[in-house]
């Protein structure tokens, strides 16, 4: 098992079932999770606007976020700032985190909490043009418990993705 986005950890569930012989648990719990998902990008769908998104899975050096992240914030209907479903997470230039204005900014760095992910705020707020970013100056800034919604392959990443979806819409 090795998923690179969120089908793929649903079929790993599938594949976990039909090895242990537990298709008929599993089955339905799938669905269920792959209808939220539906309902997310649906709504995402019909949304007049579509906010730039910068998902900081660390920041010093600043790494966008890998693996799935960039299909989540798709799905959920943001315009990803950095990386895509192909990409996998990588070191960014400040400047250019600064040039790409975005609308969103979610910190969840990668494997940690909220508590861990607010230690990283002073440090942003102190790098030259955070202030001026429109996700700063709109109060957009948000942190999440990545080991719990964003980081790990599993059920929770459904959870990760109705959050992101509630972030990136401003509702």
């Amino acid at each position: 098992m090795d998923p690179a986005c969120i089908g793929d950890v649903l079929d790993d569930v599938r594949r976990v079932a039909r090895a242990t012989g537990t298709e008929a648990i599993a089955e339905p719990l799938v669905a269920g999770w792959q209808a939220r998902i539906d309902a997310v990008t649906q709504r995402a769908a019909r949304a007049r606007h579509q906010p730039r998104v910068l998902h900081l899975e660390w920041s010093d050096p600043p790494m966008c976020g890998g693996h799935w992240v960039p299909e989540m914030v798709e799905m959920a209907g943001g315009i990803n700032c950095f990386g895509d479903r192909a990409s996998g997470s990588f070191t960014l230039e400040w400047a250019d985190v600064v040039a790409s204005e975005p609308d969103v900014i979610v910190l969840m760095p990668c494997g940690f909490n909220v508590e861990r992910a607010l230690q990283d705020v002073p440090g942003l707020a102190a790098k030259e043009g955070w202030g001026s970013l429109p996700a700063v100056q709109n109060a957009r800034v948000y942190a999440i418990d990545a080991g719990a919604y964003t980081s790990r392959s599993g059920p929770r990443l459904v959870m990760g993705l109705e959050m992101l979806a509630e972030l990136v819409s401003g509702h």
